[in-house]
């Protein structure tokens, strides 16, 4: 993704299954709606909770594109929102540093219309502090993990405030399998505990703890964040102070933020340790990991009766390699005659092996006998998909900020590799198993900036996360294509044999060149004689017996962003059709560039050289 970014920007440049959809029922999070549909519940005997508990529905419908056109159908009246039983009440210790829960309610999916497909199920928690008037603030232990926030420390910040837990639940219906469209609906409850939250006991020692994750216990990352809960103390025992140090060096006052760094860090054993005192004592958290060495890039292995394909960058004219790029589609687009590509990127849930063989055996390409097909998954959790049920292949405590606004992706906790590999291998799995040719991987970034995901990640988290992943790619015989983040193109291109790379024309970010000297995160961008050059020319100039001529590069430019004008319209020098192919396409090192509609559902398409 670019170097800098922009919210706006970057929604328009998301080129995820719902692009044009800017939902407004989050997953998680979410506040009760307004609109009340149920009476106040008695609390029982003994509970901390304040007899006054509100519920309310929000539905949301949507479709992709199809052979025929826009999907998209009508809310389903019928199908029945989902169902709860019990009553929702906070348990445990109303203190300063005391430990509270979620409880009283289990949840299933409603009813479903007979043809209606259940694609995820998700219970999320969000946690208040409240003043007796009713103002409410989020609450001082709250963390980036909503799906495992059931159980609450409450802050220092919360005493003296009444607690209240927002618990929503999520149901995600597929309507239409042939327009994937589907439906949105959630139910939220609230509650508020009876109780305000007790100050910490005068006395005692103050403590703290790690949160929003750490690192494995062996991992091949040789840099970390921790975040750090603010202390848990007493007032009257003076202000609590924070100092925290890596592994033997000296104690380092904490900073504001609660996050520190380690610095690089060597292979072999590590620990960190966080010093919280006051006047009444102090205590000390640590923790300790391993680093080992990055494993070593796996070559494609190609299954039985088959070869692996390694896109290459120029094609039997000795051009970048045309490719289309269709993942807002349920059924690929073919495109024949003076239009046809060698290369479809499209979805991998959707695509079903009929028509990958289709493609394959029937399909016409520009200069191959037929087209190859790249398998596009996400590395973000999606409710959307078959797997997107919290705590399956995506355990909760891995999922983290809500993805650009988007409330039905969330990014992932990439630091937990053991905990998210069954879903990785068999979303691997299902692509190799279909018949495409590579992967591409979505979402890649996570570390850019660290604050995207709210786990403070490094590149490093990244590379251990990718490395992994890769090779799992070549492990079931197919290639593998690295997506955007030019920060680690230069590492990225070791373990892949391809790239694609959205808007580096109108970012002007596309060669190595044009983002020399920038330095971000560890990171000082180079020209590609360095040791890190920062573009996807890393790619295109990587020459392997495998890829004589290089490694294939596609480049996206969206219509929404209005910079690069369509084939023949007049329009300034820099965003003509003709500048655009010029620039990234025609070069030595240059890339199969094209325009497409933002929602990639086939609508736009103007390859390079002229757009026909």
């Amino acid at each position: 993704m670019p170097l800098t970014r922009d919210l706006m920007t970057a929604a328009l440049r998301r080129p995820g299954l719902i692009a044009a959809f800017a939902l407004a029922v989050a997953a998680a999070g979410v506040a009760a709606p307004a609109s009340a549909l149920g009476s106040p519940a008695a609390a029982p005997r003994g509970s901390l909770t304040r007899a006054s508990v509100s519920q309310g529905l929000v539905t949301k419908e949507r479709g992709l594109a199809t052979s025929g056109g826009s999907g998209g159908s009508l809310p389903r009246a019928n199908t029945a929102p989902p169902q709860h039983r019990g009553t929702l009440r906070i348990t445990g210790s109303l203190r300063d540093g005391g430990t509270v829960r979620a409880a009283g309610l289990s949840w299933r999916p409603g009813r479903l219309p007979p043809g209606d497909r259940l694609l995820s199920f998700e219970v999320a928690y969000s946690w208040d502090a409240c003043t007796a008037s009713g103002k409410c603030r989020p609450g001082a232990d709250t963390t980036v993990a909503p799906f495992a926030a059931h159980r609450y420390v409450a802050g220092h910040a919360d005493t003296g405030r009444f607690l209240k837990v927002t618990e929503t639940a999520s149901e995600v219906v597929e309507t239409s399998p042939a327009t994937f469209s589907f439906s949105v609906k959630s139910v939220s409850v609230s509650t508020t505990a009876s109780r305000t939250v007790r100050a910490y006991r005068t006395g005692r020692p103050p403590v703290s703890a790690f949160v929003n994750g750490t690192p494995e216990r062996r991992t091949a990352s040789a840099e970390e964040f921790f975040s750090v809960a603010a202390p848990h103390y007493s007032a009257a025992d003076g202000p609590a102070a924070q100092r925290y140090r890596v592994d033997h060096g000296r104690w380092r006052p904490m900073p504001a933020s609660g996050v520190f760094y380690t610095g690089k860090l060597r292979t072999g054993r590590h620990r960190v340790a966080v010093r919280t005192a006051d006047k009444a004592g102090a205590t000390t958290a640590r923790f300790t990991w391993r680093v080992v060495p990055m494993p070593a890039p796996l070559p494609c292995q190609a299954a039985p009766g088959r070869r692996c394909w390694y896109p290459p960058h120029l094609d039997a004219t000795g051009h970048p390699m045309r490719w289309d790029w269709q993942i807002g589609r349920v059924t690929p687009l073919q495109r024949t005659g003076a239009h046809a590509v060698d290369i479809y990127d499209i979805d991998g849930f959707l695509t079903t092996p009929a028509e990958l063989r289709e493609l394959h055996t029937r399909w016409q390409a520009a200069t191959l006998p037929h087209p190859k097909a790249v398998c596009y998954i996400d590395l973000a959790w999606e409710d959307y998909r078959p797997d997107g049920t919290p705590g399956r292949y995506f355990p909760a405590a891995a999922l983290g900020n809500v993805y650009y606004g988007y409330p039905q992706e969330r990014w992932v906790d990439f630091r937990q590799l053991d905990a998210l590999k069954p879903m990785l291998d068999e979303r691997i799995r299902m692509c190799a198993a279909k018949g495409f040719d590579a992967v591409e991987l979505d979402d890649i970034d996570s570390f850019d900036p660290p604050s995207t995901t709210g786990f403070h990640l490094t590149p490093g988290d990244a590379q251990n996360y990718l490395a992994y992943a890769f090779n799992e790619i070549h492990r079931y015989g197919m290639t593998g294509l690295w997506k955007n983040s030019p920060l680690l193109s230069w590492w990225g291109r070791r373990y892949t044999d391809g790239a694609v790379v959205e808007e580096c024309y109108v970012y002007h970010q596309c060669f190595s060149a044009q983002v020399r000297g920038s330095s971000q995160y560890g990171i000082t961008c180079t020209g590609l004689s360095g040791k890190t050059p920062c573009g996807w020319d890393d790619f295109s100039t990587d020459r392997t017996a495998a890829q004589p001529t290089g490694k294939w590069v596609g480049e996206a430019e969206y219509g929404a962003d209005g910079y690069v004008c369509n084939p023949g319209q007049s329009c300034p020098p820099k965003r003509r059709f003709a500048t655009f192919c010029r620039i990234v396409y025609a070069p030595p090192y240059g890339f199969a560039a094209v325009k497409f509609d933002v929602d990639l559902n086939g609508k736009m398409f103007y390859p390079c050289p002229r757009g026909t």
